[in-house]
């Protein structure tokens, strides 16, 4: 009965862990490509440091949610276009392998009438919060520190 518990545990915590990873390379690939620029330059700051211009900044704003709304219409159209490109993150072999693991297992535990349905899917509620934990510890705390 304990081999329902943790084939499940396992399979849930590298489902887990494998997308975290996966999701976390694909961020970091967009944010390399991607150019970041301060919205506040070295004369705007000069010029009003203590931002005493605020009316200013509000009409600016209201500019910026219009361009919001017209990228939201945009990105819209592209559907397909984004599924693709995201699509590296939702079938990395980081995510299938764990998937095919959690499969096997069931079959095999299964096969060998030692599956036990309430333990398995314990194992799974036990194993999403630990995977994640995991990976975080691994995966998420190493790349703020760089």
């Amino acid at each position: 009965m304990v081999e329902s518990f943790l084939v499940a545990m396992f399979s849930s915590m590298l489902i887990v862990s494998g997308s975290l990873y996966s999701y976390r390379n694909m961020i970091q690939s967009r944010i390399s490509e991607s150019d970041i620029e301060d919205h506040k330059d070295v004369i705007d700051m000069m010029d009003d440091p203590y931002d005493l211009y605020e009316e200013e900044r509000e009409e600016e704003i209201t500019d910026i949610k219009q361009m919001i709304k017209e990228e939201k219409a945009r990105q819209k159209s592209n559907i397909i276009k984004n599924t693709t490109k995201n699509a590296s993150a939702m079938v990395s072999l980081y995510r299938l392998v764990p998937y095919a693991f959690l499969i096997l297992g069931f079959i095999t535990l299964n096969n060998n009438h030692v599956l036990h349905v309430p333990l398995y899917l314990l194992g799974l509620g036990v194993g999403v919060p630990i995977g994640y934990l995991f990976a975080k510890r691994l995966f998420i705390s190493r790349s703020l520190e760089h």
